[in-house]
């Protein structure tokens, strides 16, 4: 598997603390870091385990961003990007989002 980075993808770049995050969001990470074609999850003290462990990611366009998982799957994630905040909605319909907590 081979990281691709698009012509967006920087404007991920940085670290993300979650937000607004409901109890379906429970296996994504309390903090998520993004750099060139790579990601990290920092899981909370309450997390047993995540679903964004560590992987690559590529915004497809403007709506999608596709994440490597825990199980190494490529998914599909809608996504609403701001200056500092990333809404997601995963395959299942949860929606949650991530707040810009330190930049590149």
């Amino acid at each position: 598997m081979t990281a691709h980075s698009g012509p967006d993808d920087t404007a991920l770049t940085g670290s993300w603390r979650k937000r607004d995050a409901p109890a379906c969001a429970d296996r994504y990470p309390d903090v998520l870091t993004f750099s060139t074609g790579t990601y990290r999850g920092t899981r909370g003290p309450e997390q047993a385990g995540i679903w964004w462990d560590a992987g690559i990611y590529r915004l497809e366009d403007d709506r999608r961003l596709v994440l490597s998982v825990a199980t190494d799957e490529l998914v599909v994630y809608e996504v609403h990007r701001g200056a500092d905040v990333l809404e997601v909605v995963d395959p299942d319909g949860c929606r949650f989002s991530y707040q810009r907590i330190a930049p590149p």
